[in-house]
């Protein structure tokens, strides 16, 4: 009999897929996963058609709302395929949704505030879902558990936004059911979920969600204060969380017979690098100082020069009697404005003088210890701009780095470690990774060709370094592509979203490859216990998957092409 950590009884039977976030470039690459696993077979049956579970996040989500609605309206996989293709390849996201914010432009939705983030969500209603709820989303295909993962502001938690069949959306704190869920427009739930911070503003739960046919969201809405919802991969960009938190009252854990998460973010990120310091001459031998005083004399200095060009204009008119009346005209309506000007200069020194030693009192009595004993020890007057321009610079880009990159790859790690530090998933589990197969000359990446960072196997035996150049190639470009929600017309001259899709088939290729071999060969996978015609079908599928590989060895579109 298998043990729990060995491979399932039925492999392949029940799939969970998660797909990370990444703009277009996951999006891209993530169709590419789905159009191999709709390629390979299983006893005759697609892997696509046995995945029984999907959690998305950001730009996962496009493809993974994209695919779960043409699913449900009975759409073949090729058609869904050539709609997002088309779709993507065409639709400037950024440039029509910055459009939609001029004040000539009609705003339809009256309930949605005029920010960006909802003209993205008008922008994804128009061009991918097409007015689709939540609702639609049954589970009479082979999709049971749909989830969409966004992050919630109020407790830092994740919020999932799930089909019917998984009973609720939301979080432990915020829990909704059914009918009020099934109002939810789906282009709403691709906002939220990619909704990304720094570029966007947060999506208000549940005020900007509702619309014309939402009478629950709007009841919820008139009875709640809002919740800020924004981009799920500040949570968890890979949506691992929300598979290993599934649960299954009619069987015990594990519950999938294999988990797969498709991911286009990565364990690298440049070096921190010090602010390159300027050369101390010019400005840069002033002291803050000398900088300070510089900026009171000109404070001084302007207002002298102000008065006297009021005086100047105002008094020359009385050389001709102020009897040229246009002339006098031009020069009294200048000294107007020139004096206008000077009550506004004045009023904003004095406010921000004020302001200032408003915010230095309160420094100074709240931090009464410490400004006194540290802070005051520091001669900030003396020190020159040479020297202050990198203390100043490089805690600046240090944050940026934290809030941008290490946090991410924090939270990445943590939650790949929580799949891979799991014995029972060690024949359950594959990561699809883009950097995986990349050339070493490939322009602008680091290498990464081994997932040892998430503590998953390395390749196995002669799979090792089989990736030809040609391969190696494509995956680069794919990875270099930047996380945007647009191709630039160089780019699709340059065919980067084929690159892309076709670095998602043949990373899944390889993989899958990867891991067949490994359960077919390891011992200690179960699969001698198997019955004979489950090893048949394995090696059967294992063989399917190798002729794949030769092909795309042979040709990276080849099912593009």
């Amino acid at each position: 009999m298998l043990s729990a950590n060995q491979i399932s009884a039925t492999p392949f039977q029940k799939i969970a897929l998660s797909m990370s976030g990444g703009g277009y470039r996951a999006a891209s690459f993530h169709l590419g996963s789905l159009a191999y696993l709709n390629h390979l077979t299983y006893q005759n049956k697609p892997l696509l058609e046995q995945v029984s579970m999907i959690s998305t996040v950001s730009g996962g989500t496009i493809t993974g709302i994209v695919y779960a609605l043409g699913q449900q309206n009975g759409q073949s996989f090729d058609q869904i395929f050539d709609y997002l293709m088309k779709t993507l390849q065409q639709v400037d996201l950024v440039k029509e949704g910055l459009t939609q914010l001029n004040p000539d432009a009609v705003w339809d939705n009256k309930t949605k505030r005029k920010n960006l983030i909802n003209a993205f969500a008008n922008l994804y209603d128009k061009h991918f879902t097409k007015g689709a709820t939540l609702g639609m989303l049954e589970a009479e295909g082979h999709l049971e558990h749909i989830v969409f993962n966004s992050t919630e502001f109020n407790h830092a938690v994740n919020f999932r936004f799930r089909n019917r069949q998984a009973g609720y959306s939301g979080n432990h704190y915020m829990r909704y059911n059914t009918p009020l869920t099934n109002e939810i427009k789906l282009s709403d739930v691709m906002a939220a979920s990619s909704c990304f911070p720094g570029g966007f503003e947060p999506l208000l739960w549940p005020h900007d969600f509702v619309h014309e046919a939402a009478p629950a969201l709007a009841a919820l809405a008139k009875a709640n204060l809002p919740v800020g919802i924004m981009d799920g991969g500040i949570y968890d960009n890979q949506g691992i969380d929300s598979i290993l938190n599934y649960k299954d009252d009619s069987k015990k854990p594990p519950y999938f017979d294999l988990v797969i998460i498709s991911d286009v973010a990565s364990p690298d990120m440049a070096p921190f690098k010090p602010f390159q310091e300027n050369p101390k001459k010019g400005l840069f031998t002033k002291t803050i100082g000398e900088i300070r005083d510089d900026i009171g004399r000109f404070i001084i200095q302007s207002t002298w020069a102000l008065l006297l060009l009021i005086l100047l204009f105002a008094l020359l008119p009385a050389c001709w009697n102020y009897t040229n009346s246009i002339a006098s005209g031009i020069m009294l309506a200048i000294a107007g404005v020139m004096l206008l000007l000077l009550i506004g200069k004045l009023w904003l020194v004095a406010e921000a003088k004020k302001v200032y030693e408003e915010k230095a009192a309160w420094f100074r009595a709240t931090y009464k210890g410490f400004y006194l004993d540290k802070i005051s020890a520091l001669d900030f007057n003396s020190i020159s701009l040479h020297r202050a321009q990198p203390l100043i610079m490089d805690r600046i880009n240090s944050l940026a780095t934290l809030l941008m990159d290490v946090f991410l790859k924090v939270v990445r790690r943590l939650n790949y470690n929580r799949l891979y530090q799991d014995d029972r998933y060690q024949y359950r589990r594959i990561s699809n990774l883009i950097k995986e197969l990349i050339s070493e000359d490939s322009p602008g990446i680091k290498q990464s060709k081994t997932k040892a960072t998430e503590n998953t196997p390395t390749a196995a035996n002669e799979l090792e370094n089989i990736a030809p150049e040609t391969i190696g190639r494509v995956a680069g470009r794919a990875a270099a592509f930047g996380t945007t929600l647009w191709f630039t017309e160089e780019e699709n001259d340059a065919d980067l979203l084929n690159d892309l899709v076709a670095t998602g088939q043949f990373t899944m290729c390889y993989n899958l490859l990867q891991y067949l071999e490994r359960i077919t060969t390891d011992s200690g996978s179960g699969f001698a216990e198997l019955p004979p015609e489950a090893q048949k079908a394995l090696q059967e599928t294992r063989a399917e998957c190798q002729r794949h590989w030769e092909q795309f060895t042979a040709n990276p579109y080849y099912l593009i092409d």
